[in-house]
Formats: C-alpha cells, sequence, structure tokens
C-alpha cells in the first residue's frame, strides 16, 4: 500500500493515524459483521485488490481513528473505574458494588453468592454457517452490553441523527450481534450512543428539535434471530454467487449504498444566469408546476444527486461502477 500526506498533517498526529491494533482475521471465508451490511459489490471486489493497487492518503484514517480512539476510552474508563464512576453518580453500593467487568464462566460458578452485575465490553463472538457446501465465520465484536441490553457508541455527524436513515442499519447490526450473542443480549433494541462531532451550542438552543446535548441515546429497534439469520444467508449467497463474476455481472451500488444525495430540480427565472437558482426543488413535477405559475418563464435544471461513497471504497482501484460517476 501506498501511503501519502497531501495534506502535510504533523509527525505527532500522522504515527497515531497509523496505528491499528484492530485484530483482524485472515481468513478469506470470514467475514465480520460490520462487513455484512456492505453491499455486494464492494464485499467481492474489496477481495480483488492487491496493496499494490492502493494509494491511500493517511488523512482518510481520521475518522475511524476519532472513533476508535473514543471506543478504547470508554472501554478504559470502565475497567479501571466503572464502579466509581457509578457511585459518583449516585448508585447505591448494592449496585455499584455488584459490577464485574468480563467474567469468565468458572469465576461466576464459583462466586454465586456475590450477586455479580456483569458488565460485558468490547467482547467477540463467531458462528459458522455453510451455504452452498462451503462455510464461512460471521464475527464482530460488541461494544458493551449491560443486563441484555446492546450498547453501540457512533461518532458522527448531528445531520446523520437527524435524517435517521442509518437506523435500519444500526438495527441490523445489532441484530447481527445479538445472533452471535443470545445468552447475553436478550433487549429487542440497540441503544446507540452518539457522539456528535459538529455539535453546536447555538443550534440546540434555536432549534428543539437539535440535540441538546452533545452525547444521546437513540433506542433502536433490532429484527428477530430468525430474521436476521435469513439477511446473513442471503447475503452469504450473492457473495458466493458472485465471487469469481466478472465485473459486469456483480450487481450495481443502490443509490442508499452509495451514499447519493437527493436530485434537485433547480429553477431559475433567468436562463440566462444560473449561476444562483432562483428556488430547489426535490420533486420535477413540483418544480415545473411552480415554472407554469410564472408564465412559463425561466428554465427548470436537474441536478443529479452527488455519489459519496465511492471515495471511502476498499474496491474503488478495480470497480467499473465507480466510473460512471468518476473521470478518472
Amino acid at each position: 500500500m501506498k501511503l501519502t500526506n497531501m495534506h502535510g498533517i504533523s509527525l505527532p498526529l500522522a504515527v497515531w493515524l497509523l496505528h491499528d491494533d484492530y485484530d483482524y482475521n485472515p481468513d478469506p471465508y470470514y467475514i465480520s459483521a460490520t462487513s455484512l451490511l456492505k453491499s455486494v459489490r464492494q464485499i467481492v471486489l474489496s477481495k480483488r485488490v492487491t496493496s499494490s493497487d492502493l494509494e491511500l492518503d493517511i488523512s482518510t484514517f481520521l475518522a475511524s481513528r476519532f472513533g476508535n480512539a473514543v471506543h478504547d476510552s470508554i472501554q478504559k474508563a470502565w475497567v479501571n473505574s466503572g464502579r466509581d464512576g457509578m457511585r459518583k453518580l449516585g448508585y447505591p453500593e448494592s449496585v455499584a458494588g455488584k459490577i464485574v467487568i468480563n467474567p469468565d464462566a468458572k469465576w461466576l460458578e464459583l462466586n454465586p453468592d456475590f450477586g455479580a452485575i456483569p458488565v460485558w465490553i468490547e467482547q467477540r463472538a463467531s458462528k459458522k454457517i455453510q451455504i452452498n457446501n462451503v462455510t464461512y465465520e460471521i464475527g464482530g465484536k460488541f461494544d458493551i452490553v449491560m443486563e441484555g441490553r446492546l450498547f453501540d457508541t457512533k461518532t458522527t455527524s448531528v445531520y446523520s441523527y437527524i435524517l435517521g436513515n442509518k437506523d435500519e442499519e444500526y438495527g441490523l447490526q445489532g441484530g447481527i450481534y445479538r445472533w452471535l450473542n443470545p445468552d447475553l443480549i436478550t433487549s429487542d433494541h440497540v441503544y446507540i450512543l452518539f457522539i456528535f462531532t459538529d455539535w453546536q451550542k447555538m443550534m440546540a438552543k434555536r432549534d428543539p428539535k437539535y440535540p441538546q446535548t452533545k452525547a444521546l441515546e437513540h433506542p433502536v429497534a433490532m429484527p428477530a434471530i430468525s430474521t436476521t439469520e435469513m439477511f446473513i444467508r442471503a447475503k452469504l449467497t450473492q457473495i458466493e454467487k458472485y465471487k469469481d463474476a466478472p465485473d459486469a455481472e456483480i450487481p450495481h451500488c443502490t443509490d442508499k449504498e452509495l451514499w447519493r444525495s437527493e436530485t434537485t430540480y433547480k429553477y431559475y427565472s433567468d436562463p440566462q444566469k444560473t449561476m444562483r437558482a432562483t428556488k430547489n426543488f426535490t420533486d420535477k413535477a413540483e418544480a415545473d408546476a411552480y415554472m407554469a405559475s410564472k408564465k412559463g418563464k425561466g428554465v427548470v435544471l436537474t441536478v443529479p444527486g452527488e455519489v459519496r461513497a465511492c471515495d471511502y471504497c476498499p474496491a474503488f482501484s478495480v470497480c467499473k461502477q465507480k466510473d460512471l460517476y468518476y473521470v478518472t
């Protein structure tokens, strides 16, 4: 892999960005819970990318490293001072004193009278599943599980939360963790712990619908365990079908998978001046009706939604679909 530093990020931060202690599984038939949520095209084609094909600027690691840092900090806080933190929050000793981080089965068996309240943090689990005589292994590491409730931390923009267009993905990701850990995760919801990277205090004062704090818990319903397994089997069947197929035969990523923004229809009162639209619409019929109300004067121009996911896709260098949107 060729790494660049086009923005001149300082050495102390550059070294941090390049530090990666994630426990990757090199088995080609291992697929993580988060990878299963990606498109079939991305999953299949990313396996065809060699290290010599990759050229990445270290600035692209900023979001993931920031997210990892938050996860690591939360884990460290619970491991080192979880009980003390709960005491400071007013929890009685009968609760705070019973917190045990990641107890093993033997400890729980030997201490039945302790009344432990387990807090499970960053626990990895996996299951094997067979598709067309091929055995795949599905694995994943959840963030936190307390008393059957799954918590998943997300560092993201306020806009992403307000749109709510990732709730289905969050629910499905939580569903896969529950499928992997049915004895630990018993709640029907995953509790998303949002930490907003662009929260603004003034916006919170002006708009009651805007998140009122920089951190927010957001419950999302998870699919039933049986429904989750159906999704996993269907996805693996598609992967197996197209794993050796030529690019032209692999299904294209959908608009949702491409993170395509909405197509807009811009009305300009003066067709000769199209630098700034007079009015924007997301529905062409509405745009045309508006122009008709102006006695047909002006023009409506269609601006296709912008594709953003390709910039972050590991299969970018070998994918032909991206050539429809990018001039290379």
